[in-house]
Order: C-alpha cells, then structure tokens, then sequence
C-alpha cells in the first residue's frame, strides 16, 4: 500500500496536508480522488493500521462501513453500486472464512442532526472476533484479487472500528 501525506494537487497546490484515513475520514473526495497512488477514502493509512494491528487480539470489534459510491457514467459501464455489490458477493465468502459476519446493513434515508454534507448510500456493520481476524482478510491473496471491485464501486467510503459497552443490568 502506498501511504503519502503530501502530494501535488490540482494546478500550482503543493503539499496540501490531509489526514489519510482508515477507520475516521477528514478529507473531501474532492480532493482525495486526485492524490496519486492510494485513495484516502478507500484505502486508509498506515498508521491508523498499525495502531489497529497493535490490538490484534482484542475482540470482539464491529466495524461501521460508510460507503459512497461511483455515480454511473451514462457510458453504459458498470456503475459504482454495480460494482461493490460483485464485490460484496465475491468478498463474502471470504468475510466468512475469517471470521467475519454481516450483523446490519441499510441504506440512509434522513439526518435528523448534524451538519455533515456526506450523503452515504449504504451502511453495513460486520462483527470480528478479534481485530486479527479483519487484518488477516486484508493480506488473504483471494481477498487482494478481488478488492479491486470495492475500489472500483466507492467514490469514499469509512471504517470505524467499535469496541462492544456491556447492556446496562447485564454486565
């Protein structure tokens, strides 16, 4: 994975500092679609991975997905929701086979609060059983085949990864 933090932009915008991401996004796709080599919004950033990676062994983790897809092109191409939902039926198998489960998915339809401008298409949250289980998908060599319909689906996505509070009345 190529990680850089700070890239020619546009025309004459040099070193433009952005906080790359993998589990909490701060750049606008805007800007993100344009810096050479990874994708921010898709790909994330070392080290927030390698401070994941140090809690390997923590679990169980949820994992919140926000994803924006491509918009169609209009050319008769494969559109960006299209192309996750492969992705989501080549990946699924191998969600399973470490450990993952799908727990909830649904698709937005109102904010009620906040400011935020990110109208996000879809929401899923997977269970892991530890952290490890989720970076041993990322390095699986089927998963890395088949990633490439993830990048090719999202405009921006984000992976906020949740530690589980005890219910109230049943610590």
């Amino acid at each position: 994975m190529l990680i850089t933090d700070s890239n020619t932009i546009g025309r004459g915008v040099r070193y433009l500092p952005c906080l790359l991401v993998f589990f909490l996004a701060s750049c606008d796709s805007r800007v993100a679609n344009h810096l050479p080599g990874s994708n921010p919004w898709l790909d994330g950033n070392a080290a927030q991975m390698a401070d994941f990676a140090l809690h390997a062994d923590e679990g169980p983790v949820y994992m919140l997905n926000l994803l924006k897809f491509e918009p169609a092109k209009g050319d008769g191409s494969i559109s960006g929701a299209e192309s996750y939902a492969k992705y989501g039926e080549l990946a699924g198998p191998i969600v399973v086979k470490h450990g993952g489960t799908l727990v909830w998915s649904g698709v937005p339809t109102q904010q009620l609060i906040g400011d935020m401008d990110y109208d996000w298409d879809l929401m899923l949250l997977v269970s892991w059983p530890k952290r490890q289980n989720l970076l041993d998908l990322t390095s699986d060599p089927e998963y890395e085949a088949i990633a490439h319909h993830r990048g090719n689906g999202l405009a921006r996505s984000m992976l906020i990864a949740m530690d589980e509070l005890p219910t109230p009345g049943q610590e």
